[in-house]
């Protein structure tokens, strides 16, 4: 039994859709190749023309030594420069071309940023150097509590919940941990910027009374009576929320406790 008509312009609608979607897919295919073996093309090409360049002039012979003490250039952000020489204005170029290339890279990575362990780290030094000024013994990271600080953290994260975790979660048997936490909307949570926010409810502690609410999270941070944190720091699944959590031992903010654990800033004592 034959086709019909119908049947068979069907079946080369089907072929042609098929065969359009598949073209169009080879050429996207196709053109991100070529980009991305543009990009390595020219930086092989710099790479030899810099190999077969004439002698450096004394701008560039400059330009490389050691920076002196009047050449350097403090920026805001803490960096040096010096007037670019003719090989970094290549490299400039270069960058600038392939910037669609990188920023899609690190789009694709929204991780490649400061690792958990290296946030522990600068955690603990703004704690310890705010702890100084509060004359309070600095403290040490155990990596037991920073399990528990992770788990909490990562809740936290899956919930969207900004809350202190349940006391059995942070029992050790003895007593309950103390707990600071905090997020950031849309931009990194570092250790410093949590920590500075913590800092700035000092401002409204009456020093020599128990603490408040509104400011158990400087007053942990300071408690002379805690030695020990464990860190930990999360990301939502959307990626549009960091959540970071410390955990204290022993604990602070203890009713009646707080005139011999926390002190005036040294300069005000």
């Amino acid at each position: 039994m034959g086709l019909t008509g119908t049947q068979i312009g069907l079946c080369f609608q089907s072929y042609w859709y098929m065969w359009l979607t598949n073209a169009l897919a080879g050429l996207v295919f196709i053109g991100i190749n070529i980009g991305v073996a543009g990009f390595f093309l020219k930086k092989f090409i710099a790479k030899k023309q810099a190999h077969y360049a004439e002698p450096p002039t004394v701008q560039e012979e400059t330009a490389r030594r050691p920076f002196s003490a009047s050449e350097i250039s403090t920026h805001d952000d803490g960096a040096m420069s010096r007037a670019s020489s003719r090989k970094s204005r290549t490299y400039f170029i270069l960058n600038k071309q392939s910037f669609f290339y990188i920023f899609c890279i690190v789009a694709m990575y929204p991780g490649a940023s400061e690792d958990n362990d290296e946030f522990a780290e600068s955690t603990l030094k703004a704690l310890n150097a705010f702890r100084r000024r509060h004359t309070a013994e600095p403290l040490g990271v155990n990596e037991q509590l920073c399990e528990i600080a992770q788990r909490w953290a990562e809740q936290m994260a899956r919930t969207g919940k900004l809350e202190h975790s349940p006391a059995e979660m942070r029992n050790l048997g003895r007593q309950t941990l103390g707990e600071n936490f905090s997020a950031s909307f849309q931009s990194e949570l570092t250790g410093e910027k949590m920590v500075r926010k913590w800092m700035k409810e000092g401002k409204r502690y009456m020093f020599g009374f128990d603490g408040r609410k509104d400011t158990e999270n400087f007053t942990q941070s300071v408690w002379q009576a805690s030695r020990e944190i464990g860190v930990g720091r999360a990301r939502s699944e959307d990626g549009n929320w960091w959540y970071g959590v410390v955990v204290f031992d022993p604990p602070g903010n203890i009713p009646n406790q707080y005139s011999n654990n926390v002190f005036l800033p040294a300069d005000k004592a």
